[in-house]
């Protein structure tokens, strides 16, 4: 395990130089840190076993539209093993341990974010779902009920019908009879009026009148 100090001197700052420096001392699993220098420089210390450190030191030589290297100074040293990671540095040559650790808890609270967000679109599907079921049932059983109301108001109808039909039948019966009873009486009467008569006429002539 060795320790590399590389000074990087050229077109370095606010190329992305770091960020590329940041992916390939990872994909290495070198720990330690980069950071940019007051002087135009960037500064890289990296900790790791030596063929490891080597490749990191050949590819830190870029060329491309933005970055353009132009000297790398090193120093070698025993490693230290006070890294955790590689990440980097911030004022006051802190590294971006924590930012790195706070973009990867966001990465997850936007993870569980989503999870949530699908449990609740999927909550609220079942419980459409079951709304709807549960309005079908309502209006089925609403149905029902209704129809057995009809069916009731329709027998009563019927039976008020029927009572109708019979109370006007015998209410004819009932006139009948008494038109009967009063024929019988009115005949009755005659017949008593004429035996009255008839015993008045015999009443008349015992006594001469």
């Amino acid at each position: 395990m060795i320790r590399l100090t590389a000074y990087v001197s050229g077109k370095v700052q606010k190329t992305g130089f770091r960020a590329r420096v940041l992916s390939i001392a990872r994909d290495f699993n070198l720990k330690g840190y980069v950071q940019n220098l007051d002087d135009g420089r960037v500064k890289v210390v990296a900790e790791g076993e030596n063929y490891d450190v080597e490749s990191l030191l050949a590819a830190l030589d870029i060329k491309n539209t933005l970055i353009s290297v132009a000297d790398i100074r090193r120093e070698y040293g025993a490693a230290t093993s006070v890294f955790q990671g590689f990440f980097k540095a911030v004022s006051g040559g802190e590294t971006d341990q924590r930012l790195d650790q706070a973009a990867q808890l966001l990465k997850e609270l936007i993870v569980v974010n989503k999870d949530v967000v699908k449990e609740i679109r999927a909550t609220r599907e079942e419980l459409r779902d079951e709304i709807r079921a549960t309005r079908d049932d309502l209006k089925a059983e609403i149905g029902s009920v209704r129809d057995e109301v009809k069916s009731v108001r329709d027998e009563v109808k019927s039976s008020g019908d029927m009572i109708a039909e019979r109370i006007d039948s015998a209410r004819e019966e009932i006139a009948g009879k008494i038109d009967d009873l009063h024929s019988d009486l009115k005949d009755d009467c005659k017949e008593r009026l004429v035996k009255i008569e008839d015993d008045v006429s015999q009443i008349k002539a015992k006594i001469g009148i």
